[in-house]
C-alpha cells in the first residue's frame, strides 16, 4: 500500500505546487512531464505478478508473439486477431524486445503520454485532471487492463472533436481504439448523443432507459449472448452478472449528479460543455446500472474516464465566474464571492473524495494490484527458488550416494 500511497501524495503535492501556486503554462507543462515520468517509472519496474490481467493474459500473449513473430500474429491462435491494434503495437515491441518489463515501459509510454497530451491540449486545469487519472484508479486500470486502457486514452483524445463537430477526425480516433478493444466501438453513436441537451426530457428518457435496463438486464444479457460476446455467458465469466457493491459507483454517481447541478455554469462557461454534461451523464447511469451488474462497469469505465476533462472544467468555471464578479463588483473589498468560495470548496471535495476513493479501491484488490512488488524483487525470489531447488537436488545427491 505505501507504494501507491507514494505516488497519489506525490502527484497531488506536485500539483498543488506546480499547478495552483503562481499557475502558469511552463510550470503546467513541467507538471506534466513530472507525473508522467513517475507514473511510467512505477507501471515499468512492477513485478508481472501486479495487475491480475496483465500476468494472467498480456505477459504470456506477449511472449507468445515474440516467439511465434508475425505468423502467430495472423493465426487463429492469436486471441487479440480481431483487435489488430493492440496486436501489431504489441508485435512492434517483440520485435526490438523478449522482454516483459520493457513491454511494459512501452505500453506506459501511450497509456500516460496520451493522456498527458488530453490534459494538455483540452483540460484547463491539467493537475487536476491528472490528479483525478490517480486517485479515480484509472492509472491503477492501466497497470491490469491494458488493451481497454490503451483505447480509453485514444478515445478522450477524440472528445475534443465531438465537442467541434468533427465526425471524421472523431470517428478515425474512435476506429483506431476499437483496434485496441472493440468495447470501443459503441462510441460511434455518442458522437450524436452527446450532441443532444440535456433538460427534463432527454433526462427523463435516459432515467426511463436505465430502469427498463434493469429490470430486463437478464433478458437483454441472454439476447446479446446469443449473438455477440457469447464467452460472457459461459460459467466462467458469470460472475460479470454479479453486483458491485454501493462504493463502486457511489464517486460516479456523485460527479454525474454535480456536473448535472451545476450544467448552466458549464454551459455558460462554453456551449460545448453539453459533450462533457452527456458523458458525466451516462458515467453515472452504467454505474448504477453496475451495482446489479459488474458488466456494466466495462463500458462505464469509459464514460467515467473523462471525469479528468469534465471536473476540471467545473472547477474553472466556478472559479472564472468568480474573477469575473469580482472585478465587476469587488464584492466586499476584494474578499471574494461565493462563487471563489465554491472553487476551493469543490477542489477540496475533488481531494477527499478522491483520496477515499482511491484507498478504497486499492483495498478492494479487485484487480491484484496488491502486494505491490517491483522487478526487483521478483528477480530476487526467483534466485532464491533457484538457489533452493539448487540446494534439494544436491542434499539428493548425496543422500543417494553418499
Amino acid at each position: 500500500m505505501w507504494a501507491y500511497a507514494i505516488i497519489v501524495f506525490s502527484i497531488l503535492i506536485l500539483g498543488l505546487l506546480l499547478g495552483e501556486w503562481k499557475p502558469s503554462r511552463k510550470k503546467e507543462i513541467l507538471y506534466l512531464c513530472i507525473s508522467s515520468v513517475i507514473l511510467i517509472v512505477f507501471s515499468s519496474i512492477r513485478a508481472t505478478n501486479v495487475g491480475i490481467d496483465y500476468f494472467q493474459f498480456y505477459v504470456p500473449f506477449f511472449e507468445n508473439v515474440h516467439s511465434g513473430g508475425w505468423g502467430y500474429l495472423i493465426s487463429d491462435a492469436n486471441t487479440y486477431r480481431s483487435e489488430f491494434g493492440f496486436s501489431l503495437l504489441t508485435y512492434l515491441i517483440s520485435f526490438v524486445t523478449g522482454n516483459p518489463f520493457v513491454y511494459a515501459a512501452v505500453i506506459a509510454v501511450f497509456m500516460v503520454g496520451l493522456t498527458a497530451l488530453v490534459l494538455y491540449r483540452d483540460c484547463p486545469k491539467p493537475w487536476v485532471g491528472m490528479f483525478i487519472f490517480v486517485a479515480f484508479n484509472f492509472f491503477g486500470n492501466t497497470l491490469s487492463y491494458l488493451r481497454q486502457s490503451l483505447a480509453i486514452a485514444i478515445f478522450l483524445f477524440a472528445i475534443r472533436y465531438i465537442k467541434e463537430k468533427r465526425i471524421v477526425p472523431y470517428m478515425l480516433l474512435v476506429l483506431l481504439a476499437a483496434s485496441f478493444h472493440n468495447s470501443l466501438l459503441l462510441m460511434i453513436p455518442i458522437y450524436f448523443l452527446a450532441q443532444i441537451p440535456v433538460n427534463r426530457v432527454s433526462m427523463g428518457v435516459y432515467a426511463g432507459v436505465t430502469v427498463l435496463v434493469l429490470i430486463f438486464s437478464w433478458q437483454l444479457f441472454d439476447l446479446v449472448t446469443q449473438f455477440v460476446y457469447q464467452y460472457y455467458a459461459t460459467e466462467q465469466n458469470l460472475y460479470f452478472m454479479n453486483g458491485r457493491d454501493f462504493m463502486t459507483g457511489f464517486v460516479p454517481v456523485l460527479a454525474m449528479v454535480m456536473i448535472i447541478g451545476f450544467k448552466k455554469l458549464l454551459l455558460k462557461q462554453n456551449p460545448r460543455n453539453v459533450v462533457l454534461v452527456n458523458l458525466a451523464m451516462y458515467a453515472g447511469i452504467f454505474f448504477i446500472l453496475t451495482w446489479k451488474h459488474f458488466l456494466f462497469q466495462r463500458i462505464g469505465n469509459i464514460f467515467f474516464t473523462a471525469a479528468i476533462l469534465y471536473i476540471p472544467e467545473l472547477l474553472a468555471a466556478l472559479q472564472s465566474t468568480a474573477t469575473e464578479e469580482e472585478k465587476e463588483k469587488r464584492f466586499l473589498a476584494g474578499k471574494g464571492s461565493w462563487r471563489n468560495y465554491g472553487y476551493y470548496y469543490g477542489l477540496a471535495a475533488v481531494m477527499v473524495f478522491g483520496l477515499i476513493y482511491y484507498f478504497w479501491f486499492i483495498q478492494q484488490n479487485r484487480i491484484n494490484l496488491l502486494p505491490f512488488y517491483t522487478v526487483f524483487q521478483e528477480i530476487q525470489v526467483s534466485a532464491l527458488r533457484v538457489q533452493a531447488i539448487t540446494t534439494t537436488i544436491l542434499n539428493t545427491l548425496v543422500q543417494t550416494f553418499g
